[in-house]
C-alpha cells in the first residue's frame, strides 16, 4: 500500500500532496460491504466527509462513512486515483474527521 500511495501521489500536484499529508493516517484495514458479504479494504486518509480508502477488487480509492457495524458501505466500482479523489475534496473543502 505505501508503494502504490507514493506512486500516485507522485501524479499530484504540490498542493494535493500537502493536503494529503495533513489527512493521512496509519493505514489500517477496515470491512467493506460487497455483494452480500464483507471484505477488507485499506483506509489511507481521514477526509471531511469520511474515510479515503483503497479496495483492491476495483483497484481504486473512494471515499465512505463506516455504518453502524463497523464497515465501509457498499459503493458504486468507481476506479479512483488519488489525483481525482483531492482534486473532489479540494473543490468541497478538505477537512479531517476522526
Amino acid at each position: 500500500m505505501e508503494a502504490l500511495v507514493a506512486k500516485q501521489l507522485d501524479d499530484c500536484t504540490p498542493d494535493q500532496q500537502a493536503a494529503f499529508a495533513t489527512l493521512r493516517v496509519p493505514f489500517h484495514r477496515v470491512p467493506l460491504h460487497r455483494l452480500g458479504g464483507v471484505e477488507p479494504a485499506w483506509v489511507v486518509a481521514h477526509l471531511a466527509d469520511g474515510w479515503l480508502y483503497y479496495e483492491d477488487v476495483e483497484e481504486g480509492f473512494e471515499v465512505g462513512v463506516p455504518g453502524e457495524d463497523g464497515a465501509l458501505p457498499e459503493r458504486a466500482c468507481n476506479q479512483y486515483e488519488l489525483t481525482h479523489i483531492l482534486y473532489q475534496q479540494a473543490h468541497a473543502g478538505l477537512g479531517r474527521q476522526r
